[in-house]
């Protein structure tokens, strides 16, 4: 005899419901963890180095004044906070000088190396000058 749908679903309810978990729950957490896992991955952090002017000529020379430190606000907390005054340890091997570090609030993209890093119309590393002195911008990746 054969039986009508909803009586074979009444009769293997529970069947039913233990594959519907066992398919539904594997997907729902496939789904959701690549977005739980950005949650617990911290931005990247930004570091600023002095250099001497002499390595600064090999490179593209940005010259910092008040509107480019709104096109580059990590180089505004940095060298206009109180970091930048502290003395810092001597020039290292490469002529660099760690002046201070800031957390960047996303993931390094083409657009921060861009801004940062690298002059796309030369293809050399950028250098900023403020005061006399010449910097660049080096990155910390956290993941």
């Amino acid at each position: 005899m054969v039986q009508s749908p909803p009586a074979i679903v009444h009769r293997h309810k529970r069947l039913i419901l233990v594959l519907v978990v066992l398919v539904i729950l594997p997907l729902i957490c496939i789904a959701a963890f690549p977005y739980l896992l950005s949650l617990t991955v911290p931005p990247d952090r930004l570091q600023v180095f002095e250099v001497t002017e002499q390595h600064a000529q090999n490179g593209t020379i940005v010259h910092l004044d008040e509107q480019n430190f709104q096109e580059h606000p990590v180089l505004e907390d940095v060298l206009l906070g109180s970091e930048h005054d502290r003395p810092g340890p001597p020039y290292a091997k490469g002529d660099l000088r760690r002046v201070g570090e800031v957390e960047y609030p996303e993931k390094i993209t083409q657009t921060t190396i861009d801004r940062y890093i690298i002059d796309n119309t030369t293809g050399k590393r950028k250098y900023f000058e403020y005061t006399g002195r010449y910097y660049r911008v080096g990155t910390v990746y956290q993941d």
